[in-house]
């Protein structure tokens, strides 16, 4: 099974960030694949380290739950290049292994994957 997961959560609510990671992660564990498309503040987490800097409420923290999805090759994350355009974040400034992309790279994995579709936000 294919899952694609959009999140508009950021760093402003930690928890809410950090659930669709965590459900990145638990599809992965079942042999499932991903695609996580980060929209609106979700943009923010893949600035550079600052996922290492999210900390829940409950859940682990958040940093070394991204660097493993972002570094399986069955994982996609793709950052919203209009919400990365509007926030000045410039494409260099991407944690590596984050892609920029459109909603219609997002909707091609879904049609392309026949994804189970999951939205955070």
């Amino acid at each position: 099974m294919h899952l694609a997961i959009a999140s508009t959560w950021g760093p402003t609510d930690t928890t809410r960030a950090t659930l669709p990671f965590l459900h990145a992660r638990a599809a992965r564990e079942q042999g499932d694949s991903v695609t996580l498309m980060l929209l609106h503040d979700a943009v923010l987490l893949a600035v550079g380290d600052l996922a290492h800097e999210i900390r829940a409420c409950g859940p682990p923290e958040l940093g070394p739950i991204f660097d493993a999805l972002v570094a399986d090759p069955e994982v996609t994350v793709i950052a919203c290049k209009p919400c990365v355009v509007a926030r000045r974040i410039t494409e260099d400034q991407l944690h590596e292994g984050v892609r920029l992309g459109t909603m219609g790279d997002y909707h091609r994995a879904i049609r392309e994957n026949q994804a189970t579709v999951s939205n955070y936000g």
